[in-house]
């Protein structure tokens, strides 16, 4: 069984998702997803990205701590077989994530300018 390839995760707004390439298979391969935090040392699985049939895993709410360096590392399961686990490189939230920018919207009221600036989405 082919191992999953290029695993990329991204965040934007505090969103971190996992996305990741596997070959087409005329049977559904299923995924398993294990995140490592540097305080712990040890791989657990992502609950809700254990035996998944599509190539993408919510990391949101288990990366809590933005500066802490987290490592992920998927597999493929066909049938009875699977592949090795492929690992990603070091992903730190704080260096690494995304902030859009914030909405604004301006009015007049009589001789006054208001601005209201909002969260990003």
């Amino acid at each position: 069984v082919p191992p999953p390839e290029q695993i990329i995760i991204t965040s934007e707004n505090f969103k971190t998702v996992a996305h990741w390439q596997y070959p087409s298979m005329s049977e559904t391969p299923h995924f398993i997803v294990e995140i490592k935090p540097y305080t712990s040392g040890r791989y657990k699985n992502v609950s809700g990205c254990v035996d998944i049939a599509a190539p993408v895993c919510d990391l949101t709410s288990v990366i809590s701590d933005a500066s802490e360096s987290h490592w992920l590392r998927v597999k493929a399961v066909v049938g009875s077989q699977q592949s090795v686990y492929v690992e990603t490189k070091e992903f730190i939230l704080r260096k690494q994530g995304k902030i859009g920018p914030p909405k604004l919207s301006l009015s007049r009221h009589n001789n006054e300018i208001l601005v209201d600036i909002y969260h990003p989405a």
